[in-house]
């Protein structure tokens, strides 16, 4: 039920914000936008966007290897099916595919795979903390930002500079203390079995033999928190993949002939990050849109609204076409389907359920 509710929270979020955004479009200007594109510049974007599939991989493996020897290709092929997963499958639960498809195909412990999965996640908000600082540092507007017209039933208010550095600040702010508290609850290991141990002992022995056995296999996936030089490759190489992100952005922009300042793939990626956080219908259709329009108003707020409005359709089927067409090569090589891999997420999230229950 939950799950249900989950599901249709996400439609409806995602169905206001397309309504929203495109209520009042003008189609004939944002077809002239997209057929006027710069494909030269186009395809620029797309080197990038395909570089981002390698670096994340690159990135991976200093998480991975020095607990247990992957081969590139079997990192890649998880990773492209989970993002598979993300963007065709209900719910969000890429990441669990992508635990899932590793831990099948290398006989790996699936909390141990949990673990690399979320240690990546982790480096990656290395990235996206550089790319708020970005922002807080270079993205100074002199005077209050308006929504434009079609958007003021929503919000008529002016968006000021200190509204946005607070947003960001505090958002940067929650990232750090995530990442000191998981590196916290990793040296503290004994401790923390300890005390869960006692605790949930007191009402379930099963329960509390599960996480003990859960939180072992976590914190040997881990292991890279003891290396500070794999730890150090892998936030650098965070940084390298977010720059091939703001590449990608930065293409496009030229390719739509769009005049911005040189830190607004910044700016955009920021809001970005944070409305796909939100829940949202498969393939982030609404809030990938919401945050590429709103991330060029803020920055420029003159800007055609149809042009952006073309740029926010373009960027999302540029980065999901790749993912569709990897993923799906993928998932033949490895011989599987991916509603196999999401009943079985499924089944594992339910066991895990069960467990708390008794």
């Amino acid at each position: 039920m939950k799950k249900k509710i989950q599901i249709l929270l996400g439609l409806i979020i995602g169905v206001f914000l397309m309504w929203f955004l495109f209520r009042d479009t003008d189609w004939g200007e944002v077809w002239k936008a997209l057929r006027d594109a710069n494909l030269a510049w186009l395809l620029l974007g797309m080197v990038f966007i395909l570089l981002g599939f390698l670096v994340r991989i690159w990135r991976w493996s200093y998480i991975v290897n020095p607990v247990t020897p992957v081969s590139f290709w079997h990192l890649f092929s998880a990773t492209q099916i989970g993002f598979l997963g993300n963007f065709v499958l209900p719910a969000r639960i890429g990441e669990v595919i992508r635990a899932l498809t590793l831990s099948r195909s290398q006989n790996i412990p699936f909390p141990k795979t949990v673990a690399f999965v979320a240690l990546d996640r982790l480096t990656d908000l290395f990235g996206l903390v550089a790319v708020f600082l970005v922002s807080l540092l270079v993205f100074n507007p002199t005077e209050d930002v308006y929504l434009p017209e079609e958007f003021r039933n929503l919000y008529s208010g002016a968006i000021s500079r200190e509204m946005i550095r607070g947003t960001v600040s505090m958002l940067t702010v929650v990232m750090l203390s995530g990442v000191v508290l998981l590196v916290i609850l990793f040296a503290k290991k004994n401790l923390f079995l300890a005390l869960s141990d006692a605790i949930l002992g007191r009402i379930s022995k099963k329960l509390a033999t599960f996480v003990h056995r859960l939180f072992e296999h976590f914190a040997e996936g881990m292991q890279v928190l003891t290396s500070f030089k794999n730890l150090a490759k892998a936030t650098g190489v965070s940084l390298l993949l977010w720059g091939t992100f703001a590449l990608s952005q930065a293409s496009i922009y030229a390719a739509f002939h769009v005049e911005v300042p040189w830190y607004t793939p910044f700016v955009v990626l920021s809001l970005l990050s944070i409305f796909i956080s939100i829940p949202g219908p498969p393939g982030f259709i609404g809030p990938f849109h919401a945050g590429v329009v709103g991330g060029l108003i803020l920055v420029v707020p003159e800007i055609n609204l149809n042009a952006a409005r073309a740029i926010a359709i373009f960027a999302h089927l540029y980065n999901l076409v790749p993912i569709v067409i990897i993923g799906m090569i993928c998932l033949s090589f490895e011989r599987i389907g991916l509603r196999e891999l999401s009943r079985e997420s499924e089944t594992l999230e339910g066991d895990v359920s069960m467990e708390n229950q008794e």
